[in-house]
């Protein structure tokens, strides 16, 4: 028995070793030179959840993002934006 985890402990640490040096292959690629690391996305920060909105809502916004050669993303980036990308204005004057 003794004998079968060593082979299996063995056979683990050679698939380690042949993968970090396929690892260093790829990085060495022209390709993969100058990627940076991709950062996990946070759901609950980044992304907006589905939601269901008037038909008539959705067809007026498809239509002012064709209308601008937009696509429906940059839309709501833009809408979001002017709604809660500014600061409060209101007391500019003060």
């Amino acid at each position: 028995m003794p004998q079968t985890i060593n082979k299996l402990s063995h056979l683990k640490k050679i698939n380690n070793e042949e993968f970090s040096e396929n690892n260093k292959i790829v990085k060495n690629l022209s390709s993969f030179k100058e990627t940076k690391e991709f950062r996990k996305r946070n759901l609950k920060t980044d992304v907006l959840p589905s939601m269901t909105v008037k038909s008539n809502l959705i067809k007026k916004f498809r239509e002012e993002a064709e209308k601008n050669d937009w696509k429906l993303t940059t839309l709501m980036n833009r809408i979001l934006e002017e709604r809660y990308g500014k600061e409060n204005n209101n007391n500019e004057n003060d």
